[in-house]
């Protein structure tokens, strides 16, 4: 019954029954066609996804050698021109519409027809509506879609300009610019995500640089395996790029808005591929291209925040904890007011320093005096009453200096204020006498 048949239809029917019935069919394929035989044998000894994976490559290697060419053709409304492109999902036409209502230069996508028996049309045209919900500058429009001689077609808008890792090549970007580039990228998938749509294959040659230099996301995989998707499960196809897929979407689980930002990761570690590893573009990268999806960014928009951050200068929550690291970011983000704030701090500080000091010295000298006071009263209550020589007044100012020279508390130039002022000589009272004898007369 089988005999003739196609190996993938083959394949097909081999997966309805139970493993009796399969193992008869096997035979049997064994018998008469030993090379299908062996082919079935090994999808059949892959895991469920890697199925899928498989025929995907298989039907990818003979979309690269299609017979048919539908240039210079009127679809519908549409007139397609020349091609544009041709990958494992399908080809794309440059066109624009037919009836000449609208002068509007439009790309058609036509789905390979291969994947008619992997994918129901009804959820492949339910996955193409999501995209045409989607009204964002950084994405290019769907318009419509329709089906022309069983080719699945999708009409959009046509982005006139050079993939991303071209126009890396071809314009020698700032930091600036290239964290701005991305931001816009971040803003165009977060606008998919807040309408439950996921890219699930993001990669340069799906990001579109145009004439301004802005971004557009092209290449949506309508294929793509989520849970939300109109799509089963089991017709999921693995269609991503090795290089920028996630750990989930290789293994062939369900993808979730961690898997885009997984790929948002690889894109960003694209544009800057030697990072310090404190450098702040570096710790965004490690937290985005997470293998665990809880530890990846929640969101698209947590993602964008923190390279908006290192636009300005301010600090990315990953590091925000850290007050030099905040104190470093606000003197890249405000140089000037932060240097005069610091002069401020720094003239305030060392007068207060000097204030107090000086406060201190005068304390001190204060002290000081009040001490040499009172051991000078003490002499002098201690010499009272009894006569005093010219010799005594001697020793107790011989006396008094040693004590003034030998406190440790009293400054030097009190010292020698006070041993000025004992060296000085005091009129006698009979120099007094003659003096004022002398006024009289």
């Amino acid at each position: 019954m089988l005999l003739g048949t196609s190996s993938t239809q083959i394949f097909y029917h081999l997966l309805d029954l139970d493993d009796e019935q399969q193992q008869k069919v096997l035979d049997t394929l064994k018998e008469n066609q030993p090379e299908i035989h062996q082919e079935i044998t090994a999808l059949l000894g892959s895991s469920p996804s890697e199925h899928f994976s498989d025929l995907l490559g298989f039907h990818a290697q003979q979309t690269c050698h299609f017979d048919w060419d539908l240039s210079n053709q009127t679809i519908d409304k549409y007139q397609l021109r020349d091609e544009l492109g041709r990958g494992g999902m399908g080809v794309v036409y440059s066109a624009h519409r037919a009836n000449g209502t609208f002068e509007q230069e439009l790309a058609i996508k036509f789905i390979q027809p291969s994947f008619n028996n992997l994918l129901d049309k009804r959820a492949l045209f339910e996955e193409a509506q999501l995209l045409a919900r989607l009204n964002h500058p950084y994405i290019a429009k769907v318009f419509d879609g329709g089906e022309h001689q069983n080719l699945v077609y999708v009409v959009m808008e046509k982005v006139i300009g050079s993939t991303l890792n071209d126009f890396l090549v071809m314009h020698e970007l700032s930091k600036a610019q290239k964290l701005h580039l991305f931001s816009q990228v971040c803003k165009a998938l977060e606008h998919a995500h807040q309408h439950n749509v996921l890219h699930a294959d993001l990669k340069p040659e799906n990001i579109l640089i145009d004439k301004q230099h802005s971004p557009k996301l092209i290449d949506f995989n309508l294929t793509q395996k989520v849970k939300e998707s109109t799509i089963e499960p089991q017709q999921g196809v693995l269609a991503f790029s090795e290089q920028f897929a996630s750990p989930e979407q290789k293994s062939g689980g369900f993808l979730t808005q961690q898997s885009d930002i997984f790929s948002l990761g690889k894109i960003l570690h694209l544009l800057f591929p030697v990072t310090n590893e404190n450098d702040d573009i570096h710790c965004i990268q490690t937290k985005a291209m997470q293998e665990s999806l809880d530890k990846r960014y929640r969101s698209v928009l947590e993602l964008r925040l923190d390279i908006e951050a290192v636009i300005a200068s301010r600090p990315i929550s990953l590091k925000q904890h850290r007050p030099c690291y905040t104190l470093t970011c606000l003197l890249k983000r405000k140089p000037i007011p932060s240097f005069l704030c610091a002069l401020l701090m720094i003239t305030g500080i060392a007068f207060s320093s000097l204030l107090a000091l000086k406060n201190h010295q005068l304390e001190q000298e204060k002290i000081v005096a009040e001490n040499m006071m009172y051991e000078v009263t003490q002499l002098l209550f201690h010499s009272k009453g009894s006569s005093v020589s010219q010799a005594s007044i001697n020793s107790m100012l011989e006396l008094t200096r040693r004590r003034i020279l030998s406190n440790p508390d009293l400054p030097a130039h009190i010292k020698q204020r006070m041993l000025l002022a004992m060296m000085t000589p005091i009129p006698t009272k009979q120099k007094l006498t003659t003096h004022h004898f002398t006024n009289n007369n």
